[in-house]
Protein backbone atom coordinates (compact mmCIF):
# COMPACT_ATOMS: atom_id res chain seq x y z
CA UNK A 1 0.00 0.00 0.00
CA UNK A 2 1.50 3.82 -0.75
CA UNK A 3 2.55 5.52 2.32
CA UNK A 4 0.60 8.42 1.74
CA UNK A 5 -2.73 6.54 1.05
CA UNK A 6 -1.92 4.45 4.70
CA UNK A 7 -1.22 7.56 6.47
CA UNK A 8 -4.38 9.42 5.34
CA UNK A 9 -6.08 5.97 6.44
CA UNK A 10 -4.60 6.52 9.98
CA UNK A 11 -5.27 9.81 10.45
CA UNK A 12 -8.49 8.85 9.54
CA UNK A 13 -9.02 6.85 12.48
CA UNK A 14 -7.99 9.25 15.08
CA UNK A 15 -11.21 10.95 17.20
CA UNK A 16 -11.88 14.40 14.83
CA UNK A 17 -11.17 16.50 17.96
CA UNK A 18 -7.52 14.82 18.19
CA UNK A 19 -6.88 14.85 14.44
CA UNK A 20 -7.51 18.90 14.55
CA UNK A 21 -4.87 19.37 17.05
CA UNK A 22 -2.36 17.04 15.70
CA UNK A 23 -2.82 19.14 12.39
CA UNK A 24 -2.19 22.00 13.84
CA UNK A 25 0.78 21.01 15.81
CA UNK A 26 1.98 19.62 12.16
CA UNK A 27 1.20 22.84 10.62
CA UNK A 28 2.85 24.59 14.00
CA UNK A 29 6.34 22.95 12.96
CA UNK A 30 6.58 23.26 9.75
CA UNK A 31 6.16 26.73 10.15
CA UNK A 32 9.22 27.14 12.49
CA UNK A 33 11.27 24.82 10.64
CA UNK A 34 10.47 27.32 7.45
CA UNK A 35 11.66 30.28 9.53
CA UNK A 36 14.46 28.26 11.34
CA UNK A 37 15.61 27.88 7.07
CA UNK A 38 15.48 30.76 6.76
CA UNK A 39 16.64 32.83 9.62
CA UNK A 40 19.74 30.76 9.35
CA UNK A 41 20.30 31.72 5.66
CA UNK A 42 20.39 35.11 6.80
CA UNK A 43 22.58 34.21 9.87
CA UNK A 44 25.62 33.03 7.70
CA UNK A 45 25.60 36.05 5.69
CA UNK A 46 23.41 35.45 2.55
CA UNK A 47 26.25 35.02 0.46
CA UNK A 48 24.98 31.73 -1.29
CA UNK A 49 21.42 31.32 0.27
CA UNK A 50 18.85 33.06 -2.23
CA UNK A 51 21.48 34.72 -4.88
CA UNK A 52 19.64 37.33 -7.15
CA UNK A 53 19.77 35.58 -10.53
CA UNK A 54 17.26 38.11 -12.38
CA UNK A 55 17.26 41.55 -12.99
CA UNK A 56 14.91 43.33 -15.43
CA UNK A 57 16.58 46.63 -15.65
CA UNK A 58 15.43 50.02 -18.13
CA UNK A 59 18.05 50.51 -20.61
CA UNK A 60 19.60 53.75 -20.68
CA UNK A 61 20.85 55.09 -24.04
CA UNK A 62 24.90 56.55 -24.20
CA UNK A 63 25.93 53.69 -21.18
CA UNK A 64 26.35 50.04 -20.87
CA UNK A 65 23.71 47.57 -18.82
CA UNK A 66 26.84 45.82 -16.66
CA UNK A 67 28.58 49.85 -15.75
CA UNK A 68 24.88 50.98 -14.43
CA UNK A 69 24.87 47.42 -12.12
CA UNK A 70 28.50 48.15 -11.26
CA UNK A 71 27.84 51.90 -9.78
CA UNK A 72 24.58 50.31 -8.27
CA UNK A 73 26.66 48.31 -5.95
CA UNK A 74 24.19 45.36 -6.98
CA UNK A 75 27.55 42.67 -7.28
CA UNK A 76 27.29 39.44 -4.94
CA UNK A 77 24.23 40.47 -3.53
CA UNK A 78 21.47 38.28 -2.02
CA UNK A 79 17.68 38.49 -1.83
CA UNK A 80 18.36 39.11 1.81
CA UNK A 81 21.46 41.45 1.56
CA UNK A 82 20.08 43.84 -0.92
CA UNK A 83 19.45 47.23 0.47
CA UNK A 84 17.21 48.87 -1.55
CA UNK A 85 17.79 52.64 -0.34
CA UNK A 86 21.38 52.42 -0.78
CA UNK A 87 20.55 51.07 -4.91
CA UNK A 88 18.23 54.18 -5.33
CA UNK A 89 21.14 56.65 -3.53
CA UNK A 90 24.26 54.90 -6.30
CA UNK A 91 21.88 55.04 -9.07
CA UNK A 92 20.97 58.84 -8.22
CA UNK A 93 24.32 59.59 -8.34
CA UNK A 94 24.81 58.92 -12.09
CA UNK A 95 23.73 62.06 -13.74
CA UNK A 96 21.94 60.73 -16.51
CA UNK A 97 19.53 59.31 -14.15
CA UNK A 98 16.68 61.23 -12.88
CA UNK A 99 14.77 59.03 -10.79
CA UNK A 100 15.31 55.50 -10.27
CA UNK A 101 12.76 52.92 -8.37
CA UNK A 102 14.27 49.62 -6.84
CA UNK A 103 11.35 46.40 -6.27
CA UNK A 104 12.49 42.75 -4.75
CA UNK A 105 10.25 40.45 -6.00
CA UNK A 106 10.64 37.02 -3.79
CA UNK A 107 12.59 34.62 -4.17
CA UNK A 108 15.34 36.00 -6.27
CA UNK A 109 14.26 38.74 -8.65
CA UNK A 110 15.37 42.71 -8.95
CA UNK A 111 13.31 45.36 -10.87
CA UNK A 112 14.78 48.49 -11.42
CA UNK A 113 12.79 51.29 -12.99
CA UNK A 114 14.56 54.52 -14.81
CA UNK A 115 13.62 57.63 -15.61
CA UNK A 116 16.74 59.34 -17.61
CA UNK A 117 17.33 63.15 -17.97
CA UNK A 118 15.83 64.57 -21.09
CA UNK A 119 17.80 67.12 -23.09
CA UNK A 120 16.32 70.89 -23.27
CA UNK A 121 19.43 72.07 -24.88
CA UNK A 122 22.79 71.52 -25.49
CA UNK A 123 25.28 74.16 -24.12
CA UNK A 124 28.53 75.24 -25.38
CA UNK A 125 30.88 75.96 -22.02
CA UNK A 126 34.36 76.73 -21.56
CA UNK A 127 37.15 74.35 -20.65
CA UNK A 128 40.84 76.45 -21.23
CA UNK A 129 40.78 77.96 -24.08
CA UNK A 130 38.58 75.20 -25.62
CA UNK A 131 34.77 74.76 -25.74
CA UNK A 132 32.86 71.71 -24.79
CA UNK A 133 29.04 70.15 -26.09
CA UNK A 134 27.03 69.41 -23.30
CA UNK A 135 23.36 67.76 -22.81
CA UNK A 136 21.49 70.15 -20.34
CA UNK A 137 17.97 69.20 -18.77
CA UNK A 138 15.46 71.32 -18.03
CA UNK A 139 16.55 72.07 -14.53
CA UNK A 140 19.88 72.72 -15.74
CA UNK A 141 21.71 69.74 -14.76
CA UNK A 142 24.58 68.47 -16.49
CA UNK A 143 24.48 65.01 -17.70
CA UNK A 144 26.24 64.06 -20.88
CA UNK A 145 29.06 66.02 -22.66
CA UNK A 146 31.48 65.24 -25.78
CA UNK A 147 31.46 64.36 -28.86
CA UNK A 148 28.17 61.78 -28.57
CA UNK A 149 26.36 65.22 -28.16
CA UNK A 150 24.13 66.05 -30.82
CA UNK A 151 20.81 67.10 -32.07
CA UNK A 152 19.34 68.48 -35.03
CA UNK A 153 16.07 69.18 -32.92
CA UNK A 154 17.70 71.35 -30.41
CA UNK A 155 19.23 74.88 -30.38
CA UNK A 156 22.99 75.47 -29.38
CA UNK A 157 23.02 77.68 -26.17
CA UNK A 158 25.83 80.41 -25.84
CA UNK A 159 27.88 82.49 -23.11
CA UNK A 160 26.35 80.74 -20.13
CA UNK A 161 29.44 81.14 -18.86
CA UNK A 162 30.01 78.03 -17.26
CA UNK A 163 33.73 77.24 -16.09
CA UNK A 164 35.18 73.65 -16.02
CA UNK A 165 31.97 71.81 -16.50
CA UNK A 166 31.34 68.32 -15.34
CA UNK A 167 28.85 65.57 -15.49
CA UNK A 168 26.52 66.71 -12.83
CA UNK A 169 27.04 70.12 -12.25
CA UNK A 170 24.14 72.47 -11.93
CA UNK A 171 24.08 75.52 -13.78
CA UNK A 172 23.29 79.16 -12.50
CA UNK A 173 19.73 79.34 -11.28
CA UNK A 174 19.07 82.36 -13.62
CA UNK A 175 19.06 80.15 -16.55
CA UNK A 176 16.48 77.15 -15.40
CA UNK A 177 13.62 79.78 -16.90
CA UNK A 178 14.96 79.54 -19.67
CA UNK A 179 15.97 75.97 -20.27
CA UNK A 180 12.58 74.73 -18.89
CA UNK A 181 10.88 77.23 -21.44
CA UNK A 182 12.58 75.62 -24.28
CA UNK A 183 11.72 72.15 -23.28
CA UNK A 184 7.92 72.90 -23.60
CA UNK A 185 8.74 74.48 -27.16
CA UNK A 186 7.71 72.40 -30.50
CA UNK A 187 10.81 70.49 -31.41
CA UNK A 188 9.75 71.51 -34.89
CA UNK A 189 10.14 75.41 -34.03
CA UNK A 190 13.57 74.46 -32.37
CA UNK A 191 14.84 72.59 -35.26
CA UNK A 192 14.62 76.10 -37.08
CA UNK A 193 16.61 77.85 -34.94
CA UNK A 194 20.54 76.46 -34.84
CA UNK A 195 21.87 78.93 -31.79
CA UNK A 196 20.66 80.70 -28.70
CA UNK A 197 23.11 83.43 -27.13
CA UNK A 198 22.51 84.66 -23.99
CA UNK A 199 23.12 88.52 -23.91
CA UNK A 200 24.04 89.55 -20.50
CA UNK A 201 22.93 92.89 -18.82
CA UNK A 202 25.68 94.54 -17.48
CA UNK A 203 25.62 97.82 -15.28
CA UNK A 204 28.38 99.82 -13.82
CA UNK A 205 30.96 97.12 -14.77
CA UNK A 206 28.70 93.98 -12.99
CA UNK A 207 26.68 91.44 -14.50
CA UNK A 208 23.22 90.79 -13.30
CA UNK A 209 21.32 87.74 -12.80
CA UNK A 210 18.99 88.83 -16.12
CA UNK A 211 19.60 88.97 -19.79
CA UNK A 212 17.70 88.98 -23.65
CA UNK A 213 18.82 86.52 -26.16
CA UNK A 214 19.94 86.85 -29.89
CA UNK A 215 19.03 84.13 -31.56
CA UNK A 216 20.40 82.89 -35.08
CA UNK A 217 17.86 80.96 -37.12
CA UNK A 218 19.23 78.24 -39.06
CA UNK A 219 19.93 78.61 -42.86
CA UNK A 220 19.63 82.49 -42.64
CA UNK A 221 22.09 85.18 -41.67
CA UNK A 222 19.84 87.12 -40.01
CA UNK A 223 19.66 87.58 -36.32
CA UNK A 224 16.91 88.44 -33.84
CA UNK A 225 17.21 89.89 -30.48
CA UNK A 226 14.39 88.51 -28.26
CA UNK A 227 12.95 88.40 -24.56
CA UNK A 228 13.75 85.30 -22.80
CA UNK A 229 10.02 84.73 -22.38
CA UNK A 230 10.15 82.48 -25.25
CA UNK A 231 7.39 80.06 -26.49
CA UNK A 232 5.89 78.87 -29.69
CA UNK A 233 3.89 81.69 -30.53
CA UNK A 234 6.71 84.21 -30.44
CA UNK A 235 9.29 82.47 -32.34
CA UNK A 236 6.41 81.68 -35.15
CA UNK A 237 6.37 85.27 -35.61
CA UNK A 238 9.91 85.81 -35.29
CA UNK A 239 10.23 83.49 -38.12
CA UNK A 240 8.17 84.76 -40.39
CA UNK A 241 9.57 88.06 -39.62
CA UNK A 242 12.51 86.73 -41.01
CA UNK A 243 11.21 85.05 -43.94
CA UNK A 244 9.92 88.57 -44.77
CA UNK A 245 13.20 90.28 -44.77
CA UNK A 246 14.97 88.00 -46.76
CA UNK A 247 12.02 87.32 -49.58
CA UNK A 248 12.23 91.45 -49.78
CA UNK A 249 15.09 92.93 -51.72
CA UNK A 250 13.68 96.41 -50.47
CA UNK A 251 15.16 95.37 -46.99
CA UNK A 252 19.30 94.93 -46.48
CA UNK A 253 19.26 94.25 -42.95
CA UNK A 254 21.19 91.18 -40.91
CA UNK A 255 19.54 91.67 -37.56
CA UNK A 256 15.85 92.10 -36.32
CA UNK A 257 15.08 93.70 -32.25
CA UNK A 258 11.99 91.66 -32.18
CA UNK A 259 12.07 92.55 -28.30
CA UNK A 260 8.88 94.37 -28.98
CA UNK A 261 5.41 93.63 -30.39
CA UNK A 262 6.77 95.48 -33.24
CA UNK A 263 10.01 94.30 -34.90
CA UNK A 264 12.78 97.10 -35.83
CA UNK A 265 14.88 95.97 -38.68
CA UNK A 266 18.36 96.87 -38.23
CA UNK A 267 20.21 98.46 -40.93
CA UNK A 268 23.44 96.51 -41.78
CA UNK A 269 26.59 98.54 -40.24
CA UNK A 270 24.74 99.71 -37.76
CA UNK A 271 26.53 99.02 -34.63
CA UNK A 272 24.96 98.06 -31.17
Amino acid sequence: MDDSIALKLLISRIPAQKRKVILALLAIAGFVLAVAFLAGGVAYGGRSFMPISRIDMTEILNMERADILARAGIENQTYWTINKTQIRTNLLAIAAIKEAVVEKHFPDRLVITLETRKPAAIVMSRVGDAGILQYVDETGKVFEKGRSVFSAHLPLITDINMQNPYAGAQFHSSVTPLLRTLSNISSTLLSHISEIEINWIITGGYRLDLYDLIVYPRLSSIRVRMNADLDDAYIRRMLLAVKTLEEDPRYTTDEIDYRSNDPVFISKGVSR
